[in-house]
């Protein structure tokens, strides 16, 4: 496996900074290397998902989703059941949350998740336009919101580049020209975090930890 890293878009939103920026401390982008022999489990097959390839999503930006579809797909991401679960069963759940986000986006061709344990210090995981794929990295699923919301985020920016695709769908030059007009958080992590297809994604995955963090004061 090559030694070489491409880094092609923004690792999923952590607010812990010190661990997302890496040990260097400069903002890394989403992991886009080589795919590593785990397979990964790939959504297209038997997913059941809802609506149009490119469609509105069922949920406004950064709505608090508080269904009890979403409440069951999140039970195991509560912290103390979280710490109990399996490495095995942490993918598990991450791959049932990519699922469960891929029929409120009415996404049909949701990306593979791929689960890797070489990616660089700091980087959570990160979406690949060109093989349709998000790859995780193992090594950083300790904190249970994160990896919700690393999953969330990486699934809305698959969402992006199928609307982007689509001619069909009315916000397809608007992410045509954010993706052709990407900012690389190394270059300017300011500009990174406000441009458009950023403050979607991360405002996207925020309802899911907000959500989370209701079912932990409902408990």
């Amino acid at each position: 496996m090559s030694d070489g890293y491409n880094f092609s878009r923004d690792i999923a939103n952590d607010s812990r900074q010190d661990i997302r920026t890496g040990v260097s401390g400069d903002a890394k982008a989403d992991y886009g290397g080589d795919l590593a022999k785990d397979a990964g489990v790939d959504l297209n097959a038997g997913a059941d998902v809802a609506g149009e390839v490119g469609k509105e999503p069922t949920n406004e930006v950064g709505e608090d989703l508080n269904d009890s579809g979403m409440d069951a797909v999140l039970d195991n991401f509560q912290e103390d059941k979280w710490s109990d679960l399996s490495l095995e069963e942490q993918k598990q759940s991450m791959t049932d949350l990519a699922d469960f986000v891929a029929a409120d986006t009415g996404n049909e061709n949701p990306p593979e998740i791929v689960f890797r344990d070489d990616m660089p210090d700091g980087a959570y995981g990160g979406y690949s336009p060109d093989t349709n794929t998000i790859e995780i990295n193992v090594n950083m699923l300790d904190d249970s919101a994160e990896s919700a919301d690393t999953i969330s985020h990486e699934m809305w920016h698959a969402f992006q580049e199928q609307a982007a695709k689509d001619p069909s769908n009315p916000r397809a030059q608007e992410y045509q020209d954010g993706f052709n007009n990407y900012i690389s958080p190394e270059y300017d992590f300011e500009g990174y975090q406000n441009q458009m297809v950023e403050a979607e994604a991360r405002d996207y995955a925020q309802g899911f930890k907000d959500r989370l963090n209701n079912m932990k004061g409902a408990a």
